[in-house]
């Protein structure tokens, strides 16, 4: 069932690559440009004409060109650097998706692919698409990080699985028709006659996808939604090293589960799944990330510096709600962008 199930990573990303403007990354790749001049004891960001662009400056024209785009990529970089370094393996990492993305470009734009790409990636600021992997890697750890942490209130499971399919999927039954059932028990005999679940799955699951892997789907948790409901429940319910009873699926047919992890300490040594938590949040719990985000970034003290319009735009879209007492603070949206500065230098860049 992997085929149905199992979204593509990659496919993902080019989804929300461009969903958000990264407006810090045009800040990060002209700060060093003029290094060491300052203006009225401001460091320049570029000059034209013998006219300087001090950071205030440059931060108050991204904010009325970006307004809360951009405020919101700042605090998102300021977080993800913040929390981890730009390390060989993360950059290696985004390189290669970053070749898997270019390919899926020129499978859709043929010649045309290379001017595409840049087109979209000079849409969110960005002239490396290297650069913005590197930073939703980090983003997917700290989400990854936030699932480790709740793994009991979020019911991480590891599960595997057995497909028998329909006899006729345009004629469902039921109760399984005399050639599902003989399917069935063939693998019901199987599993009693001390066959692993794994063997058996290669043997007898009829998802050819998962099949050849003992059967295994992955990390999941009570907010994945790409499955099929019944087939969630029933995972949901078990606990390691338990087999569930026949689950029918109206969509695909009929389901053994087997619960490979329900503990933190098993999934994190049974070594089946690559980093589990990232693998969760990046395939079947993609709602965590804006919580796992806010709440790193309190871990970290980020400091509005004040700001009250800037704080209130960033709980917002967080969904954090305002518990400001003074209710009449404001402050300008020049102000704002430059708060936005603050807010990333208070997090405190460390890759």
């Amino acid at each position: 069932m992997g085929k149905f199930l199992k979204k593509n990573w990659f496919v993902a990303l080019i989804i929300v690559i461009f969903a958000c403007i990264s407006v810090y990354y045009i800040y990060d790749t002209n700060k060093g440009k003029l290094k060491g001049k300052t203006s009225d004891g401001e460091g320049v960001v570029y000059s034209v004409n013998d006219t300087d662009e001090t950071a205030s400056q440059f931060y108050d024209d991204l904010y009325k060109s970006s307004g809360n785009n951009a405020a919101l990529s700042l605090f998102q970089k300021a977080v993800a650097d913040s929390s981890y370094k730009t390390t060989k393996e993360i950059k290696t990492k985004a390189e290669s998706q970053a070749e898997s993305i270019k390919s899926n470009y020129s499978s859709s734009y043929g010649s045309s692919s290379e001017t595409q790409l840049a087109s979209d990636l000079a849409s969110t600021g960005y002239t490396d698409l290297t650069d913005y992997l590197i930073t939703q890697i980090k983003l997917n750890k700290v989400t990854g990080e936030y699932a480790a942490n709740h793994f009991d209130d979020l019911q991480i499971r590891e599960v595997s699985y057995i497909l028998i399919k329909f006899t006729d999927s345009s004629n469902v039954t039921d109760t399984p028709t005399d050639d599902e059932q003989s399917r069935m028990d063939a693998v019901d005999a199987a599993l009693s006659s001390g066959t692993s679940f794994s063997d058996a799955a290669t043997q007898y699951s009829e998802d050819t996808s998962t099949a050849s892997n003992g059967g295994l789907l992955g990390v999941i948790d009570k907010n994945t939604t790409s499955l099929d409901s019944t087939f969630l429940s029933a995972a949901l319910a078990l606990n390691e090293g338990e087999t569930s009873d026949w689950v029918k699926s109206s969509s695909f047919g009929y389901f053994k589960i087997y619960c490979d992890a329900s503990t933190a300490d098993t999934l994190e040594s049974n070594g089946k799944v690559d980093s589990p938590y990232e693998s969760l949040v990046s395939t079947y719990d993609t709602t965590l990330q804006n919580t796992a985000i806010w709440a790193k970034a309190q871990e970290l003290g980020i400091d509005f510096n004040g700001n009250d319009d800037l704080e209130k735009e960033i709980k917002a879209a967080y969904g954090v709600e305002d518990d400001s007492t003074d209710a009449g603070a404001s402050a300008s949206p020049e102000a704002s962008a430059s708060a936005s500065a603050s807010a990333s230098a208070t997090a405190g860049g460390t890759n």
